[in-house]
């Protein structure tokens, strides 16, 4: 873990915490690195002055947190986050990757905010290291699942460097700030703070991605902000390709992504202006095969979607020329 040149300049305790973890590494898969001596030895790394110690602590938490993302203690969160406040980039990077890891574990997600794991995160975001945004944004995703987290996170400053970063040219970054996005939206108070973030224009462009996985995610967020009027409105105020796109998503996609872009047509379609405008963009020729289609889901949603349609007046003759009626 550490060269053979370096241990003449480690302390003694140093040494034998490097010692140690050699020996307990080779025998990792019996070994609990998250309690007793093994944290010992870990933390001892971690809070060394050494950099290429606090390199191997910051790289073993990542491969542990891999294999390993049971529940954890504040003993054993708090060298990962000093780790994650390290000057060196690759220090930082392997303490997010543990903390990513360790994230997918709903106590781990809280602790992780509770004990301020927010801020060095958020600082890692603005760090022009594709590797770095990765890792804090990927966590960042993680952390956004837990409702508890979604206000924290959304006070913390959080929310504008993720919309930046759904606008990345890697499309690692990508995924992760939108899925982070994504998971901000299922709360009507957590969805205003994202509009006021300016995350709807760019959630609308990500429509425009060759990507399935940004277009599941877009489309589903884009359906969650829609639940609300003011959403819808403010989509109708500034997102007039918005239904086209859709459309053309209902027309030839994955299922999945037909299922959201017909979910999100409906919600839309909870107003008049909006049902009047899916109709005349074609809305019912697109809808008619997902009727006959063999997959519940896609009926299920197209069908909702229509009923939407339905309900304005001057849509009555369109649906009734349109074949749809013997298919319901």
């Amino acid at each position: 873990m550490v060269d053979r040149e370096d241990e003449p300049l480690l302390a003694d305790k140093e040494l034998q915490a490097v010692n140690m973890l050699v020996d307990l590494f080779e025998r990792r898969a019996t070994v609990s690195f998250y309690e007793g001596e093994p944290l010992q030895a870990l933390s001892t790394l971690a809070y060394s002055n050494t950099y290429h110690l606090q390199l191997s602590a910051a790289t073993a938490f990542s491969e542990i947190s891999e294999m390993d993302t049971r529940p954890v203690t504040r003993e054993a969160l708090e060298p990962i986050l000093y780790l994650l406040h390290s000057a060196h980039i690759d220090v930082q990077h392997g303490a997010s990757a543990a903390l990513g890891n360790l994230a997918v574990n709903v106590e781990n997600k809280l602790l992780i905010v509770r004990m301020g794991g927010l801020e060095p995160l958020i600082r890692q975001m603005l760090s022009p290291n594709i590797d770095a945004q990765i890792n804090s944004v990927g966590c960042i995703t993680n952390l956004a699942t837990a409702e508890e987290n979604k206000m924290r996170i959304a006070k913390s400053g959080a929310l504008l460097p993720l919309t930046r970063l759904a606008r990345s040219r890697d499309l690692r970054v990508q995924r992760n700030a939108a899925g982070a996005l994504l998971n901000m939206t299922h709360s009507a108070e957590h969805r205003q703070q994202l509009i006021g973030a300016g995350a709807v224009p760019v959630l609308v462009e990500l429509l425009g991605e060759d990507d399935p996985e940004l277009q599941y995610y877009a489309t589903t967020a884009l359906s969650n902000i829609a639940v609300d009027d003011s959403g819808r409105q403010l989509l109708w105020d500034t997102q007039p390709g918005l239904i086209d796109a859709l459309v053309r998503f209902v027309d030839a996609s994955t299922i999945k992504v037909q299922c959201q872009a017909i979910l999100t047509l409906r919600n839309l379609a909870s107003d008049d202006q909006y049902q009047l405008q899916i109709v005349a963009h074609g809305g019912l020729d697109s809808l008619l095969p997902l009727l006959q289609s063999a997959y519940d889901p896609l009926i299920i949603s197209a069908a909702a979607c229509l009923r939407n349609l339905s309900i304005h007046p001057d849509n009555e003759q369109p649906i009734l020329h349109s074949g749809i009626l013997p298919c319901l």
